[in-house]
């Protein structure tokens, strides 16, 4: 019973918060014409739902074309937060993992199996 009294009044939570988005930009990945969605993530800890402290804070970037998802640098994330004409460069981000399921086909702009070296759909070169 008094366990339950203190995991309903404070507790530790995740929070993604989606921050903006950075148009009319080359992917670092499939060298597309893209946007960047800029989300900002933490971990907080929390008295009666209001966030008293916050850690780990990290930015991530997904491309709308491949989808892929870079971590990145968290001066140029709080820049972007606040002006989010922030310009967000290549080396300003770090690929989250080299693994990815799928390639993506520049050709017909489809994910592909990661087995394929040609796309199935148009015949192009992965």
């Amino acid at each position: 019973m008094i366990a339950m009294f203190f995991i309903a009044f404070f507790g530790i939570q995740d929070k993604d918060n989606y921050i903006g988005t950075y148009n009319n930009v080359i992917c670092p990945s499939c060298e597309s014409l893209t946007r960047f969605e800029v989300h900002k993530s933490y971990r907080y800890f929390h008295v009666f739902l209001i966030p008293v402290y916050r850690w780990n804070t990290r930015y991530f970037v997904k491309t709308s074309c491949c989808g892929r998802i870079y971590e990145l640098d968290p001066y140029v994330g709080q820049q972007f937060e606040r002006n989010p004409n922030t310009e967000i460069r290549k080396e300003n981000l770090r690929p989250i993992s080299q693994y990815m399921p799928y390639r993506y086909c520049p050709n017909c702009r489809i994910n592909v199996p990661g087995e394929y070296s040609y796309c199935p759909y148009c015949g192009g070169k992965l």
